[in-house]
């Protein structure tokens, strides 16, 4: 992804996004200020963090297998656990944010694509422990790293799926057999993302959520976000710009929401 053109994308959703006062719908308007909004501080959101800090100032070199996209940080396929944690890694901010949808819509099945070190499944994890959370990863050592971070943090609802999306996600999705939650964070790339879209919504019902990662990453990204947009199952969607929020709300109006986040 070019720099320059994430900023002038940026540029534009931020002079374009809409604030708490523009919203009319009810359904989005409470989850803007009751969900996606609350800036309330919670310990376990703390205890994650206190585990992405040591990841950030770990030495340690993982050896890459990258599925997907690649990373626009570092094209060698040697990292430091360090450089993971900081360019790979939820941010802190969108991390709290799945933490508190977790906590909000109570999913009892998560799927996530796209594991890394861990830090946005032990959100997920840790929002609602009532629920079980399957993520997927296609490294080897990076899903090592996570299972290592889980079992620091006593996460004890995160099954782990080591292997190619491509190969592990249909028998992974037939085993789950309903779907209240996904959040798609893999390979970044238009057709993979659409199809990893199509498959989870063969699982998915009228309350699930889906959370998409880097909707504007690049030109192959924004292709994906608008189709997703557009498909006729997809009710209400929120622009977040670095993530989109999808419903399947059959009882609410279609309708796209671009928020300042």
């Amino acid at each position: 992804m070019n720099a320059l053109r994430l900023i002038v994308r940026y540029i534009r959703y931020f002079f374009t996004a809409q604030t708490k006062y523009d919203i009319h719908s009810p359904f989005v308007f409470q989850l803007l200020t009751e969900v996606i909004q609350n800036k309330k501080q919670d310990v376990n959101c703390q205890t994650i963090e206190s585990v992405r800090k040591e990841l950030c100032q770990s030495k340690e070199i993982l050896h890459i297998t990258d599925l997907g996209a690649g990373s626009t940080i570092n094209l060698s396929t040697t990292r430091l656990v360090k450089d993971v944690a900081k360019n790979s890694a939820k941010s802190y901010k969108y991390g709290q944010l799945l933490y508190r949808l977790a906590q909000h819509f109570k999913p009892n099945s998560m799927l996530e694509l796209g594991t890394s070190l861990g830090i946005s499944a032990s959100y997920l994890a840790s929002g609602n422990p009532e629920g079980n959370l399957t993520t997927m990863e296609g490294c080897p050592e990076t899903a090592k790293a996570a299972q290592s971070n889980f079992d620091e943090l006593g996460l004890t609802n995160i099954n782990l799926i080591l292997g190619d999306f491509n190969d592990t996600l249909i028998p992974t999705l037939q085993k789950t057999k309903s779907l209240d939650f996904a959040f798609i964070d893999g390979n970044h790339q238009e057709k993979p993302t659409i199809d990893y879209f199509e498959e989870c919504l063969k699982y998915m019902h009228n309350d699930s959520v889906l959370v998409l990662d880097d909707i504007h990453w690049s030109e192959g990204m924004e292709n994906a976000w608008r189709y997703i947009q557009n498909h006729p199952q997809v009710t209400v969607t929120i622009d977040l710009f670095f993530v989109g929020v999808v419903f399947l709300r059959k009882e609410q109006e279609e309708q796209h929401f671009t928020i300042r986040f």
